[in-house]
């Protein structure tokens, strides 16, 4: 998974691994588009609709077989939990994990980022009064190269927010962030030689993140909250729109260091039908961002539903049942 470089950040591409932050919420893939506004039915989920199934899933989680060995790769989508995942880092200083003390933005505006392959990142609109800080992020042609396979992901759009802070003899103290796209966010990813193999537009509202200790570690009682109302991912390769709403994170750290999390939320295909998600077994991580733990169900028209079980390891992936059934045409888990 790659990361928008310097100490600020927004992770819009890839759903990389538990470790890196929360489960990623769906940008599902199934179902037919259409002009007029669908009409919401929940989706049935069977095993003749396993391929749409996983299509659903992988924005989510990457889905494998147990195996000794494998080749599956996370894809990189545009979705709700890239944001929720991250907390849209917008914080300043060399930014420690979730979990822990969040220096908040200055009176002085964080410089620009450069992309590594043309473009940057900065904030606009920047103004800084009382500990709140209200500014527009803007990605403008910021570009991400893969060390791995040489492709680049080139990102556009701007998001407003409005970061709210305490006062702290070590510096102000983010308490709540707000956000919302004022410019929808664009994804492209070209391969090495240029060639565009696919490109997604988001817009969200909503998202609000409440810290449960400013300047602390949340606990079990006073957990890091993040919420996201509403939020719609297009795929300009195909032409249709997917909505996700209502999604609500927690997280905390465990006495003995561990990260768990909750999350529910309700995705749409497009054709309209719903989905809802939850953790029915918290995601945990270890100290060293290692899946311990997990499982997600996805339940949709008459209990009908499909779970997924995080493989312990540093990668994000899932074996998955379908209503009991387990679904092996995929690729071996990692090991």
């Amino acid at each position: 998974m790659r990361k928008l470089k310097g100490s600020n950040s927004l992770t819009l591409a890839g759903v990389g691994a538990v470790a890196a932050g929360t489960v990623a919420l769906v940008a599902s893939c199934g179902g037919g588009g259409s002009d007029s506004t669908p009409v919401e039915t929940a989706a049935t989920i069977d095993s003749a609709g396993v391929a749409t199934a996983i299509a659903d899933f992988e924005g989510i989680v990457g889905i494998c077989r147990d195996g000794a060995t494998g080749a599956m790769r996370a894809g990189r989508k545009l979705t709700a939990a890239v944001l929720l995942r991250e907390g849209i880092k917008l914080t300043t200083g060399t930014l420690p994990p979730m979990t822990k003390t969040r220096l908040a933005l200055s009176s002085t505006p964080p410089p620009d980022q450069l992309g590594d392959c043309g473009g940057r990142w900065g904030y606009r609109n920047y103004s800084h009064l009382n500990g709140v800080t209200t500014a527009t992020l803007a990605f403008e042609n910021y570009c991400m190269t893969d060390t791995d396979t040489g492709e680049q992901d080139r990102i556009n759009g701007k998001i407003a927010f409005v970061d709210t802070a305490t006062p702290t003899a070590s510096g102000p103290i983010t308490t709540q962030l707000v956000a919302n796209t004022s410019e929808a966010v664009t994804l492209a990813v070209q391969d090495a030689g240029g060639a565009q193999l696919s490109s997604q537009t988001l817009s969200f509202s909503g998202f609000k993140m409440v810290v449960g200790e400013p300047g602390g570690t949340p606990t079990a009682a006073k957990p890091d909250v993040m919420s996201m109302t509403d939020m719609t991912v297009k795929s300009n390769d195909t032409g249709k729109t997917y909505r996700q709403s209502n999604y609500t994170l927690r997280q905390y750290e465990t006495p003995v260091g561990n990260v768990e999390r909750t999350m529910t939320g309700r995705g749409y295909r497009s054709n309209g039908s719903y989905y809802d998600i939850a953790t029915t077994q918290p995601m945990v991580e270890d100290a060293d961002g290692d899946v311990v733990s997990g499982v997600i169900t996805f339940t949709g028209a008459n209990g009908t539903k499909a779970v997924a079980t995080l493989v312990p390891g540093p990668t994000l992936q899932a074996t998955l049942t379908v209503n009991g059934v387990p679904v092996t045409s995929v690729p071996a888990c990692v090991r």
